[in-house]
């Protein structure tokens, strides 16, 4: 395989990680399955939809209690909040689990696959025993490729990036026998077992075929034409340019549709969502919110009823009711539900290949970080998801109780242009703009506790590369660099070259107060060396910011936030030379331009092999050209304060929140009292 040939089979999965990436910068801005009529399958074991709760239950001591910051209304990946993802782990089993190291682990599979000599043919075998999902039918071989067929199809809603990469290197599934499956890649792409396999949920195949046929029949009224009708009718409305003024007409705002989208809904013999679920900070309902989800349901509905086989059934999974017909094989399953208040949760009894120690898990929504922390500390609750850095300290000064600051996968980063012609296209000038910081003193400075530093471009801990220590500031040798480069110094004392001055600028909001001070710190230590690095206040709409990662990429040094993937490839492809940006791929994953063969060749290398040890050298060889060359600057995470309960154990003993993804395996977890 050649350099080139993995660069069109990656542009979706590149392009949907630099998406990704704008949705953070622009938040922090402002199967062969025929089922034309399929016969509904009957469950082999009847499991009672959840009961509604009138009120609040009391505490029980034998179920571990999470105070979450709001409710988790997604049943099914990909989760938009932290409240989402914590139900999503418990109610599903994918075939491998990422440890704290983003590291697979065997979950629904017996060990990891057996990849052939030419890394297009993966062979998995599921995990011994009788593996069943939550209502009692067992999983097999036949769920496995249903589920990965439903990946790769064109109308999978699983996650942009899972849909993606499924798309793009997955040609082909089969079943060998009820106990292993086959995989044929398209090409030799060790990512899949962490971007894919890692994630995506097995679901249950009969009961997602009668689900499916059952929304066909119940629409049996509805026109094939009338859902895709509605929505294109809405979008027109809300996007005319009669609703440009300072007070637009009515059918401006799109829960002004909301009557007509619940309505074709109740006609198609659809359950509404309840409206509880979309209670906001204010203990309103989000009536944006509301009418967004039901618009997303009659698009999806307008897929069911004109597609079919595996298209129909991926179209239909965000209309079922998952809490009444569940899919997934994870530990628990769920119990009880008050939409807006709680869900609960029980272990699925004999589950494999481990049954959760845990019998019951509560989820409380408790939106208000003290009084989350007020019930952590009288023992209401044992862990509380997000807290803050008040509370925190609050917490820590108890006993039996600790809170902890982890790295979330978002790193700021300063980003050189490395293009010919730039201030920063010599890599003498990059090596000396970080030699001239103290990077982590500024950090321990300015980062008001909340800031855990950088020295790598991947995930926080991830087992790809090391941390790199910062090396000392030194300003003489940096000085060096620049008289190298040819750069002398100016009569204010910053340098220049042939007429141009050795100046740049940086863009920060002014609410990121932490990262502001570290940008002045920078600047003020840069003088030192002749630097000129202009701090400026980021426009209100952020459109400079996405200006700047479109070609033709007008910035020489550029902050960033960057979304951090499950596999170290999917951030290393910032650095690729296939993923520059250039006037025929405006926007890619490289904006900044960095060009080496050899780190081309590493990435490439490391990407074709499914040895995870040699995987790991050629990312230790690569992280030394990056900290030579300096492509970019790697400053902080983006991070979250957690706290929970001493009585709450994991295999090695007390939980430590400050481990990036501690929660990755919570049906390992004990309590200390309280359970049978």
């Amino acid at each position: 395989m050649t350099g080139s040939g993995r660069s069109g089979t990656t542009r979706h999965h590149a392009l949907a990680r630099l998406a990704a990436t704008l949705v953070v910068v622009g938040s922090i801005v402002s199967g062969c399955l025929s089922l034309d009529e399929p016969s509904p399958t009957p469950p082999t074991v009847e499991t009672p939809p959840p009961t509604m709760a009138p009120s609040e239950s009391p505490r029980d001591p034998a179920a571990l209690t999470v105070a979450v910051p709001t409710y988790p209304a997604q049943l099914l990946p990909p989760a938009s909040d932290e409240s989402s993802e914590l139900l999503l782990s418990l109610l599903y089993d994918p075939l491998y689990r990422l440890d704290e190291q983003l590291v697979p682990r065997p979950k629904l599979a017996a060990d990891l696959p057996r990849v052939s000599e030419d890394g297009l043919t993966w062979t998995i075998d599921l995990a011994p025993g009788d593996l069943r999902f939550s209502d009692g039918r067992p999983v097999t071989a036949t769920d496995v490729v249903g589920s990965l067929k439903i990946a790769r199809s064109p109308t999978c809603s699983l996650g942009r990036e899972l849909c993606a990469t499924a798309l793009d290197v997955l040609e082909s599934v089969e079943e060998v026998d009820d106990r292993q499956v086959q995989l044929t890649l398209t090409e030799p792409y060790a990512p899949f077992l962490a971007e894919v396999l890692a994630q995506l949920p097995i679901l249950d195949d009969k009961a997602l075929e009668a689900g499916a046929s059952g929304i066909v029949r119940g629409a049996s009224g509805t026109a094939a034409s009338a859902p895709d009708k509605l929505v294109t009718d809405v979008y027109k409305a809300v996007g005319s340019d009669a609703c440009l003024v300072a007070q637009p007409p009515t059918g401006c705002d799109l829960s002004d549709h909301t009557p007509d989208l619940e309505r074709l809904l109740t006609r198609a013999g659809l359950d509404l969502p309840s409206r509880d679920a979309f209670t906001n900070d204010t203990g309103q309902v989000d009536e944006a919110a509301y009418a967004n989800e039901l618009l997303d349901r009659v698009a999806s509905l307008g897929q069911v009823l004109s597609r079919s086989g595996t298209d129909r059934l991926a179209a239909a999974l965000p209309l079922l009711d998952l809490s009444a017909r569940p899919l997934g094989s994870g530990a628990y399953r769920i119990s009880r539900l008050d939409p807006g208040v709680s869900v609960e949760l029980e272990a699925v009894p004999d589950h494999l290949p481990a049954a959760a120690t845990i019998p019951r898990v509560s989820l409380k929504v408790i939106a208000d970080p003290a009084v989350a922390a007020t019930r952590l500390l009288s023992g209401d609750v044992d862990w509380v998801l997000q807290t803050d850095q008040e509370q925190a300290a609050t917490i820590d000064a108890a006993p039996g109780v600790r809170a902890g600051l982890r790295a979330l996968p978002g790193q700021w980063t300063l980003l050189f242009n490395t293009r010919r012609g730039r201030l920063y296209a010599d890599t003498r000038v990059r090596r000396a703009f970080a030699a001239c910081v103290d990077r982590g003193a500024l950090i321990a400075q300015v980062g008001s506790g909340e800031a855990i530093a950088a020295t790598t471009p991947l995930a926080p801990d991830s087992w790809g590369m090391d941390p790199v220590p910062d090396a000392a500031r030194d300003v003489d040798g940096a000085n060096q660099l620049l008289d190298a480069a040819g750069w002398v110094r100016g009569s204010d004392g910053i340098r220049v070259r042939e007429g141009t001055r050795l100046s740049s600028s940086i863009a920060v909001r002014a609410s990121q107060a932490s990262l502001l001070a570290f940008g002045h710190s920078v600047a003020t230590e840069l003088l030192d060396c002749g630097i000129e690095l202009q701090v400026q206040e980021l426009d209100l709409t952020g459109d400079s910011l996405f200006e700047q990662l479109r070609w033709p990429n007008d910035f020489d040094t550029l902050l960033t936030m960057r979304a951090l993937g499950a596999d170290p490839d999917a951030d290393l492809q910032a650095f690729e030379s296939s993923h520059a940006t250039n006037a025929d791929q405006e926007v890619d994953a490289n904006p900044g331009g960095y060009r080496s063969s050899t780190a081309d060749q590493l990435i490439r290398r490391a990407r074709e092999t499914a040895d995870q040890a040699r995987r790991t050298d050629l990312y230790g060889r690569l992280q030394g050209l990056l900290t030579r060359d300096v492509p970019a600057w790697p400053i902080w995470y983006d991070t979250e304060w957690s706290a929970i309960s001493e009585r709450v154990r994991g295999p090695a003993g007390p939980i430590d929140p400050s481990v990036p993804r501690f929660a990755w395996d919570i049906a390992s977890w004990s309590l200390l009292d309280g359970t049978p």
